[in-house]
C-alpha cells in the first residue's frame, strides 16, 4: 500500500512540475509577443507622425512641386523612394 501511495505522491508531484514549467514558458512566450507588439505600435506611431510631417509639407509646397521641371521631379521621386531606408 505504501508503494501505491509513493508512487501517485511521485506522479502527482511531477505533473505539478511539468504544468507550473509549461505554465512559465507560455508566460515567456506572452512577455515576448507583448514586446513585439509594443515595439510594432511604437514603430507604427513614429510612422505616422512621419507620413503626417510629410503631408503638411505636400499641401505647403503643392505648386511648387508642381512646378518642378522633368529632372528636378524625377531625382525627388528617387528621394522619395529610398526615403526611411536604413543603409546596413
Amino acid at each position: 500500500m505504501s508503494l501505491v501511495n509513493v508512487d501517485v505522491s511521485l506522479i502527482v508531484i511531477v505533473s505539478n512540475t511539468l504544468v507550473v514549467f509549461a505554465t512559465f514558458l507560455a508566460t515567456l512566450y506572452r512577455i515576448k509577443i507583448e514586446r513585439d507588439q509594443v515595439q510594432s505600435y511604437k514603430k507604427n506611431m513614429a510612422d505616422s507622425k512621419c507620413l503626417e510631417a510629410f503631408r503638411k509639407y505636400i499641401r505647403a509646397e503643392r505648386a511648387e512641386l508642381v512646378d518642378m521641371d522633368q529632372d528636378e521631379l524625377s531625382k525627388f521621386l528617387d528621394y522619395l523612394e529610398t526615403l526611411g531606408k536604413t543603409k546596413h
